[in-house]
């Protein structure tokens, strides 16, 4: 739940931990606290939101998809052929069925079935899924990233939960796709970015889940604003206690217990999702659920 604290609330927390004078208001020109705890207070923030999946903070998001350009001197990437009966075609053709891209190995008219086509070697299939950007090998296409999709993330991302959770089953289980994150520079303040950093996967779509960077502190939990202040009280209390860095020392160290048991309770209210295959036996449902069972 949220602790519904104020940012004056929180600094004068971490004050309190170092031994310092409270304060009443961040922007108080004449408080050497005060000073110091807005000066490292954005920083304090950022830094404990990017280390961590905090549930409240986790927002869901449908990401936009950015075009991108094929390498100079490429050929742009070729959208297969869906695969249809009774059609003519071309040697060297790139088609799609199923799912996947296939190539034709010499002209031939499709028949009324493509498993025949198939395995009379009209047919050959690569590796590639159809809904990926697809390079002929004799272009030599590709782009600088080196994946396929390119996807904006929104202005006030911090750190990603989750790409594409659960959303495909295989038979190891619920899988989730590879991903890097460039193109954009993560670090305070977000509204002084050197450009908006992107996502890149080789899936076609991508909905995420994802630490927002969020400025109302009373949305923050009791977990989220321990730690804060444990990080905000080692970054100030070297200036403000000038003890050599003793406190620093060891503000540092509780917050790394408070980051230690936040990571646990924030694992723990994540259930993943898993296909249990009883419960969705049609024979199942029919005889225990069904009507007629």
């Amino acid at each position: 739940m949220p602790t519904s604290l104020s940012p004056v609330q929180i600094a004068n927390v971490s004050l309190s931990k170092i031994g310092s004078a409270t304060i009443s208001s961040l922007t108080d020109l004449t408080s050497q606290e005060a000073i110091t705890c807005n000066n490292n207070w954005e920083l304090a923030y950022l830094e404990v939101s990017r280390s961590a999946r905090w549930s409240c903070l986790l927002t869901p998001a449908v990401l936009t998809q950015i075009a991108q350009t094929p390498l100079p001197g490429c050929t742009p990437p070729v959208t297969p052929v869906a695969w249809a009966p009774l059609t003519s075609y071309a040697a060297n053709v790139y088609l799609s069925y199923g799912g996947y891209i296939y190539i034709t190995n010499y002209a031939y008219t499709s028949t009324n079935n493509f498993t025949n086509d198939l395995t009379t070697g009209a047919l050959t299939q690569t590796n590639l899924p159809a809904s990926s950007p697809f390079f002929p090998p004799e272009s030599g296409g590709g782009y600088a990233s080196g994946w396929a999709f390119q996807y904006a993330l929104p202005s006030d991302f911090q750190l990603l939960g989750e790409l594409n959770d659960q959303v495909y089953w295989d038979f190891w289980g619920w899988g989730c796709a590879d991903y890097e994150i460039m193109n954009g520079v993560l670090a305070p303040p977000v509204s002084q970015q050197a450009g908006p950093a992107s996502l890149f996967t080789n899936a076609s779509q991508a909905v995420i889940k994802y630490v927002q960077n969020v400025a109302d502190t009373t949305k923050f939990d009791s977990l989220f604003t321990a730690a804060l202040t444990f990080k905000l009280a080692s970054m100030i209390a070297t200036s403000l206690r000038q003890d050599g860095g003793r406190t620093e020392v060891a503000m540092l160290a509780m917050y790394k217990q408070a980051m230690s048991k936040a990571e646990i309770k924030n694992a723990g209210e994540r259930k993943p999702r898993r296909f249990d295959l009883a419960a969705s036996s049609r024979v199942n449902r029919a005889r225990f659920n069904g009507f007629n069972g």
